[in-house]
C-alpha cells in the first residue's frame, strides 16, 4: 500500500484491492472489453493503457503511445480506483448509443450541483464562455483530439471519447454571446450504470473536464 498514501484514497483503494484478489481476472477482463498480459489486466483510460495486477491490484500506467507493460509509473490513487471499480463491476453490457445528463445517471440528482460546478464549470469557463478566443477553443479541441476525441457535430463544439473499454463519455460546449454565458455539458452512455457507480462516474467527467482545459 506504499505507493497509495493519501489519506483520501488509502482506503478506498485498500477495499477495492480486496475485492479484486478475490475476484477472477480473466472473466473481469472479457466483461470488461479488456485483454489479459501475464497475470495484468491492461485497461485503456482515454486512451493510455494502465495495467492492473492480479491479485495485489497495484495500478500502473503506461505513457501515451507505449502499452508495454514494464515500462508503467504507479497510477493516482483516484484512477486506480476508478479501474479497479470498473473491472469489479463490468457486466459486458453493450454501449447504448443514447447519451444521458449526469443528473439522470441512477442517483444523479444527489451529486448533480456538484458535478456542474467542478467538472462542467471547469469547460464553460475556458471554452465557452462569452468572449472564448478561438486559440483557447483551438487548445480544447487539440486536447481532445489527443484523447482520442471524436468530433460529434453537436452544440457549437463536440466531441465523443472513449473513456474506458465500452464506456462512452461526450462533451458539448456552447459559446456565449453577450446576453447569454456558454455553456458546457458532459454526457454519458446510458449503459454507465453497468460499469461504474454514479459517484466514479463524476471522477470521469471531472477528471476529463480539468484535463481538456489544462487546470
Amino acid at each position: 500500500m506504499g505507493i497509495y498514501a493519501s489519506p483520501r484514497f488509502a482506503k478506498a483503494v485498500e477495499q477495492a484491492q480486496e475485492a479484486w484478489a478475490a475476484a477472477d481476472p480473466e472473466s473481469c477482463a472479457a466483461l470488461a472489453g479488456c485483454r489479459m498480459a501475464r497475470r495484468h489486466v491492461a485497461i485503456p483510460f482515454f486512451g493510455r493503457t494502465h495495467w492492473v495486477d492480479h491479485p495485489s491490484g497495484l495500478v500502473t500506467a503506461s505513457a501515451f503511445g507505449d502499452d508495454h507493460l514494464d515500462a508503467g509509473t504507479p497510477a493516482h490513487e483516484s484512477i486506480a480506483i476508478l479501474l479497479l471499480h470498473y473491472l469489479l463491476g463490468a457486466d459486458g453490457t453493450t454501449p447504448s448509443g443514447r447519451w444521458l445528463a449526469f443528473r439522470d445517471l441512477p442517483g444523479g440528482m444527489f451529486y448533480s450541483q456538484a458535478f456542474a460546478g467542478k467538472a462542467e464549470a471547469v469547460l464553460a469557463h475556458w471554452a465557452a464562455g462569452e468572449g472564448a478566443s478561438q486559440e483557447r477553443l483551438e487548445s480544447l479541441s487539440s486536447e481532445a483530439f489527443g484523447l482520442g476525441g471524436q468530433a460529434l457535430g453537436m452544440a457549437d463544439i463536440s466531441f465523443r471519447f472513449e473513456a474506458l473499454p465500452r464506456l462512452p463519455v461526450a462533451v458539448l460546449l456552447w459559446r456565449g454571446d453577450q446576453e447569454f454565458p456558454g455553456e458546457a455539458r458532459v454526457l454519458f452512455d446510458a449503459t454507465a450504470r453497468h460499469y461504474l457507480p454514479t459517484e466514479d462516474l463524476a471522477g470521469v467527467g471531472d477528471w476529463l473536464a480539468h484535463r481538456l482545459a489544462r487546470e
